[in-house]
């Protein structure tokens, strides 16, 4: 499926690990959003979104990351770990890579 995104989500210790893998674009950004809106709710403040299979991030997928982002701001931590460097060179161009935190 060419628009597709599947999104996992495990503890790693005492954070949670969302790994992405697929397209994070206008048709799948709202299952990012709603599944960090789940962690929030269930007060994970700490979050690593693992993108090593991720393919692609839209303008949408973007501001979902900030709306994350704002949330961790807020007594918690989000960390963007292996991140292709295609969607690395969007981070760059955006100015996200200022404001995010890569591992």
């Amino acid at each position: 499926m060419a628009d597709a995104l599947t999104i996992n989500v495990s503890d790693e210790g005492s954070k949670k690990l969302v790994e992405l893998v697929g397209r994070l674009d206008t048709n799948t950004s709202p299952m990012l959003e709603e599944a960090a809106n789940g962690l929030y709710n269930d007060q994970v403040n700490d979050i690593i979104v693992e993108m090593g299979q991720c393919e692609f991030v839209s303008s949408a997928g973007l501001r979902v990351i900030v709306a994350m982002q704002k949330h961790a701001t807020v007594g918690g931590s989000l960390v963007f770990r292996n991140v292709r460097s295609d969607v690395m060179d969007v981070f760059d161009m955006t100015g996200f890579n200022k404001i995010l935190t890569f591992e």
